[in-house]
């Protein structure tokens, strides 16, 4: 199948390299949500959504391309994975440290049937998460992910500690999926809160939760839950390990700010949720912890309560733990109402940061493309 050929990139230590990955209408209207993984051998896989019309399109697929080369050229695209009747794929995978195993969990959503105008090529109605569910499934590796089993469904229930929506049962995603030093897996997920949604106005609400297995993702036991006061409370929350199952968490809000929090128990309980210092409009942040130690947060830098202005993205540096951060650096920026955001980060062995994001183009319709950006630590403390 060919979908699009992929321009080779280029690293040079200590500078910023900003790519056009994948251009709208090769294949798909949109191109967004990418999200890395490396392979035992170095390789490097990038998935993404690509969908048409919206983000709701149940018609929505995961495509992947793979990079043998730490990011410089890249294979065509593919299909990853794609299930009209099983509803719309988000995915997070994690290879085992120290093993042969890797693991995949997916949320599948069949959202409510969107209403589209072909001739102006955008929906015009539908999508309303609470008509929609979302399936939960874990799946293994045994060959550091290359294949995966059929897997099994694990009962939302887990997640929402009993809590369902009525009609519904659950609407939620995958967030995270780390191992901590210790073994443990976390997996992070945000869902839709029936008890502090007011369904009948429309107003949602998201609390966020963990699954936690220390036996190798055999059996898993409820972490958490994080909330905020915030309107629409918990959303995109990205976690790392600061030191020995302590847990650091930003998230995004519509508070104008990036809020946080910390675990001191590898993420069975979470303290109280406050505003961090960090300015940001209602737009997801991500964040790791880098080889150095350091963490690294690269978000959009600009205090609003609504989903504008998604830019510029930018990336700053913490040196300790999340108390305090370097003066964001600029990676790319846009005007009006155009977006650079819904984004991924990795590092490779020998230093390198990986950053795919979406770069919103305020058309009518509107349409996305993803793009690439490459630079290292020495970049960013310059």
């Amino acid at each position: 199948m060919k979908i699009a050929r992929i321009a080779p990139l280029s690293y040079t230590p200590g500078k910023l390299e900003y790519f056009s990955f994948i251009r709208s209408g090769s294949g798909a209207e949109y191109h967004q949500n990418p999200n890395f993984y490396v392979f035992a051998d170095g390789a490097v896989m990038m998935h993404w959504m690509a969908y048409d019309f919206d983000e709701c399109s149940n018609n929505a697929v995961q495509l992947y391309s793979i990079s043998r080369d730490r990011g410089l050229t890249w294979s065509d695209p593919q299909v990853f994975m794609a299930d009209y009747a099983g509803g719309v794929p988000y995915i997070r995978l994690l290879r085992l440290e120290g093993t042969s195993h890797a693991l995949m969990f997916l949320a599948q959503t069949v959202m409510e049937e969107l209403v589209v105008d072909e001739q102006r090529r955008i929906a015009t109605g539908g999508g309303s998460y609470f008509n929609s569910r979302t399936r939960v499934y874990l799946r293994h590796s045994g060959d550091g992910g290359r294949t995966f089993d059929h897997g099994r469904e694990i009962s939302y229930t887990d997640i929402t500690s009993g809590r369902s929506l009525e009609g519904v049962g659950f609407y939620g995603a995958i967030e995270e999926l780390i191992q901590l030093r210790s073994g443990r897996i976390l997996a992070a997920f945000v869902w839709m809160d029936p008890v502090r949604c007011r369904i009948a106005e429309g107003y949602q609400h998201f609390t966020a939760s963990c699954l936690l297995s220390d036996d190798g993702g055999k059996t898993w036991k409820s972490g958490g839950p994080i909330t905020a006061e915030t309107p629409r409370g918990v959303m995109e929350p990205q976690i790392v390990e600061i030191a020995p199952d302590r847990l650091f968490c930003l998230f995004r809000t519509k508070g104008g700010f990036l809020y946080q929090t910390h675990s001191n128990d590898g993420g069975h309980t979470w303290e109280p949720t406050s505003p961090s210092k960090l300015a940001s409009p209602e737009s997801m942040p991500r964040m790791i912890r880098l080889n150095s130690g350091n963490l690294l947060l690269v978000w959009n830098p600009i205090s609003s309560i609504t989903q504008q202005p998604r830019h510029p993205m930018s990336a700053a540096i913490s040196t300790d733990g999340g108390r305090t951060w370097s003066e964001p650096k600029t990676i790319a920026d846009e005007t009006g109402e155009n977006q650079l955001s819904n984004h991924a980060l990795v590092q490779l062995d020998d230093g390198r940061i990986l950053l795919g994001l979406s770069r919103y183009h305020a058309l009518r319709p509107m349409v996305s493309d993803l793009d690439v950006a490459i630079f290292d630590e020495a970049w960013l403390m310059r």
